[in-house]
């Protein structure tokens, strides 16, 4: 009985996968991409010269998915790294960030990331969720994280040195002990 409900199951899911409808991203859509980056960050279009700056890790900036594809295709340390995020397609809103992502063929860059916008919900695992999380993290990630993290011992908002320890340990770096 386990069995015929468990492959049920399976057979739903599936189905649900393939009813959905394929997606059609053109080069013309425009997409909102912020920048996972604390500081400054800037793509320059090797063949257009085009330049998109974000002053700031948050920022977003509006480009043309054909932009995207040039930079996936030119400089892909942009999504292997994380440092940037798909936010919306603008004026669609049935497309979502995956498939923009699957679209690019970059969607194995963001099975495990934590936005930016999330850290703080970093203060509240356990050890063993630090230890298990931060491991899935691309180094750029885990550069990030170090900071923020940093910026939540000064402030107050981590002040467990248990939970700052397994950060260290996990991110293989020394953050700031807490006076």
């Amino acid at each position: 009985m386990a069995n015929t409900k468990k492959a049920a199951t399976e057979t739903a899911t599936a189905t649900k996968a393939e009813n959905k409808k394929p997606v059609k991203l053109t080069d013309d859509m425009m997409v909102e991409v912020k920048s996972c980056v604390f500081g400054g960050l800037i793509y320059v279009d090797k063949r257009t010269g085009e330049q998109v700056l974000w002053d700031n890790e948050g920022d977003i900036q509006v480009v043309s998915f054909e932009l995207l594809r040039s930079m996936k295709a030119s400089q892909v340390a942009f999504f292997k790294n994380n440092w940037i995020a798909v936010v919306s397609v603008l004026d669609n809103d049935e497309i979502t960030p995956a498939d923009v992502y699957k679209g690019l063929y970059v969607q194995q860059y963001y099975k495990d990331v934590i936005d930016p916008d999330d850290f703080e919900k970093v203060c509240s695992w356990s050890v063993s969720e630090i230890e298990k999380k931060v491991s899935l993290l691309v180094p750029a990630a885990r550069t990030n994280l170090a900071i923020a993290l940093n910026t939540f011992i000064e402030n107050g908002t981590l002040d467990s040195i248990k939970k700052i320890k397994a950060f260290e340990k996990a991110l293989e770096c020394e953050l700031s002990i807490p006076e």
